[in-house]
């Protein structure tokens, strides 16, 4: 794929003392690690650093409930990281292509369907709403937070943003949705990349991990990155599977509450671990 981020090189910025290096696939690239490893910092690094023609940022937290307004104050006081959520919006507001492909009518049916409806942007009112199947139209400060991720990401489609060629930047994806949402949400993002759109999501959930693994297709591209601090500097474990990992802060978190949940049980049943 002619803009996909194959490499990235950093020095001295940021968490990242000295010289920090990572290849990535043209697929699926999953960040994992623990808090303050630079997960978010190193997707905000490639986002700013590596624009391309469809360059797309899906930061933690929504602020589409918080658009009215809030572009022109954005505009207003750019300081820091601002950039991305001006580009949140102005991406969210684009309309929707006018002949939608096959892929675009197939994932945003899958949207659809989970969520009810679509997102769609009132221009006149400065509001997002999600249209349901039944007409009813539900403002976006009302709608479940984990459909809002997901809704956003159907205009992104709609409109043409998450075309062949373009890269997107999803932090923690999984952020408010039901865990039974998770595999909808992982065959969506393999669609994308079927279709030519490179992926980074980072991380913190074990089952977002495991069902890129469990969902992928022998010729998917998927390469998973667990990021952790070694002295100062951030080093990065690299598989093109999960279990591959040498380290992961997922499954050390995954075996404390696995051996707590054994002793507790030990406790209760009066039996003396050794």
């Amino acid at each position: 794929m002619a803009n996909a981020i194959t490499r990235v090189e950093i020095k001295d910025y940021l968490v990242f003392e000295g010289k920090f290096a990572a290849d990535f696939c043209t697929g699926v690239n999953v960040l994992i690690g623990g808090n303050g490893s630079g997960k978010t910092i190193l997707m905000k690094y490639m986002y700013s650093r590596y624009q391309t023609a469809h360059s797309v940022y899906i930061p933690e937290k929504d602020i589409l409930e918080h658009a009215k307004g809030l572009l022109t104050f954005i505009e207003q006081k750019q300081t820091g990281f601002s950039d991305v959520y001006k580009d949140v919006l102005v991406a969210a507001m684009d309309v929707p292509t006018r002949e939608q492909t096959k892929a675009q009518k197939s994932i945003g049916q899958k949207i659809s369907d989970v969520i009810g409806g679509t997102v769609v942007w009132e221009q006149s009112e400065g509001t997002f709403y999600t249209v349901r199947t039944d007409g009813r139209r539900i403002p976006f400060s009302n709608e479940a937070s984990g459909f809002k991720k997901l809704g956003y990401l159907g205009l992104l489609v709609a409109g043409g943003q998450l075309s062949h060629g373009a890269v997107l930047f999803w932090d923690e994806p999984e952020n408010s949705l039901n865990p039974e949402l998770v595999p909808v949400l992982v065959d969506v993002l393999l669609e994308l990349s079927r279709n030519g759109v490179q992926i980074f999501v980072a991380t913190h959930s074990y089952d977002v991990s495991r069902w890129f693994e469990l969902n992928k297709k022998s010729s998917d591209a998927l390469r998973y990155f667990s990021l952790r601090k070694e002295g100062d500097r951030v080093v990065a474990d690299v598989a093109d599977d999960y279990v591959s990992l040498p380290n992961s802060a997922i499954e050390d978190a995954g075996d404390t509450l696995l051996r707590r949940v054994t002793e507790a049980a030990a406790e209760n049943a009066g039996v003396k671990l050794k």
